[in-house]
């Protein structure tokens, strides 16, 4: 489980993996199927990076991303937070999108544009659920659930372009999480696997704390 102080307990055997057994699977579905896209335009960004970062990425994570198969790719993504990160948990920022009803969306219809869309309306969906499944799938604290909260439906398109400049890769500088993340999926272990995905809970957990004081994501549950 995740205490009062973020800290992650696990079960010894590694089977425990409380945060996916909290979420829905059809949320967990979307996680994965939206982290898939997100991987998809990285590596479709490879080819025009010049062998560069995307997105806050370093380029051999890049390059190890767009070299996965379909079912490394799908495995890569199966995580129950998103690898991507449109400032879901700024309260700041999110308050004042909110506070904007006269600004209107690009209509753009790039890649990148057709993404953020699917991102907001899926921050905006979870931040509509318990306080939990935002806290865990997006890092929201309490107070930025609030503000996502006051962002209208009709406000979806407005609220992609003004959050598109910030897409980045969830812990694109972590020394650690990317490089696991994109080798684990050729892993036959499952417990590297199941490694980076907690490592994932754990970063979460510290953003959470950073974020809002003492707040942190908890979640009950019992341990093996």
């Amino acid at each position: 489980m995740i205490d009062q102080l973020g800290r992650i307990h696990d079960s010894a055997d590694g089977a425990g993996y409380l945060a996916q057994a909290v979420l829905e699977p059809n949320v967990l579905a979307t996680i994965r199927e939206a982290n898939i896209g997100f991987l998809a335009l990285i590596a479709r960004h490879r080819a025009i990076s010049a062998g560069g970062g995307v997105f806050g990425l370093g380029a051999a994570a890049v390059t190890g991303i767009a070299a996965l198969h379909a079912a490394g790719l799908r495995a890569a993504a199966s995580c129950p937070y998103t690898l991507f990160n449109l400032r879901f948990g700024d309260t700041a920022f999110w308050s004042d999108v909110a506070r904007q009803p006269g600004r209107s969306g690009s209509g753009g219809l790039s890649d990148e544009a057709t993404f953020a869309r699917t991102a907001i309306f899926l921050g905006w969906h979870l931040a509509q659920c318990s306080d939990l499944t935002p806290a865990l799938v997006l890092g929201m604290t309490p107070a930025a659930q609030q503000a996502w909260r006051g962002l209208p439906l009709s406000a979806i398109d407005r609220a992609a372009t003004a959050a598109l400049p910030h897409l980045r890769a969830r812990w694109g500088e972590h020394p650690l999480f990317w490089p696991k993340l994109v080798a684990a999926p050729d892993r036959e272990d499952r417990t590297r696997r199941h490694s980076v995905r907690l490592l994932g809970l754990q970063l979460l957990a510290a953003d959470g704390i950073r974020a809002d004081g003492a707040w942190a994501p908890t979640l009950e549950g019992p341990s093996a």
